[in-house]
């Protein structure tokens, strides 16, 4: 089975707790106003991967402590996600995030939504709102939410969450300038102005 992605980065602090694999899905029906992923809205876009052998590629990394899921929008690929957290858990205890354009109501309404919400530790909801977007750390827009689905981060969540602090990475590929975390609102202009993001 193959998970279609717009890209990957194996190790990252700007995701949440601690160093993280980070996954981009590829495809959202969201298009949100001035998203930071905009090739990754396409369904046609992105690269598939073997299931089990990007299980492999988090399960081997002992760089990591979890694994965060953005997009695109994950919950359109919900039964490979499925299939791969199942994967990555059967051999290893990691934690995982997820942001999502959906709301926790709308996924609580679809018992296959549901049953990814088994595997994930904070879940991020709702659609990315530009003129909403406050500065607070690991969400785009206030109108976000942040669930602790479990307590795994509970100790360290003021550590990370709510507060008025952000961090990015910039990664080069081929064809483009990836940047991973949120940017602040002033440096998102930046980016704006000088092309670096749509």
């Amino acid at each position: 089975m193959q998970l279609k992605l717009y890209n990957l980065i194996e190790s990252t602090e700007v995701l949440g707790p601690y160093n993280r694999f980070a996954i981009w899905t590829q495809g959202c029906p969201f298009s949100c106003m001035s998203c930071m992923t905009p090739n990754s809205q396409s369904l046609e876009g992105g690269k598939d991967y073997n299931i089990f052998q990007l299980a492999d590629m988090i399960i081997n990394n002992i760089k990591i402590e979890g694994l965060t899921i953005t997009g695109g929008e994950p919950f359109i690929q919900i039964e490979a996600l499925i299939i791969l957290l199942k994967k990555v858990k059967e051999k290893r205890d990691i934690g995982v995030i997820v942001y999502s354009g959906y709301t926790l109501e709308e996924i609580n309404y679809s018992e296959t939504k549901q049953e990814l919400l088994k595997y994930i530790d904070i879940l991020i909801d709702g659609k990315y709102i530009d003129s909403l977007n406050d500065d607070i750390s690991l969400r785009g827009s206030s109108n976000q939410n942040i669930y602790q689905l479990t307590n795994r981060y509970s100790k360290i969540f003021e550590q990370y969450y709510n507060i008025r602090q952000r961090n990015i990475e910039l990664y080069l590929n081929k064809t483009e300038l990836m940047v991973a975390g949120i940017p602040k609102q002033e440096r998102l202009d930046k980016f704006r102005e000088r092309g670096v993001i749509a």
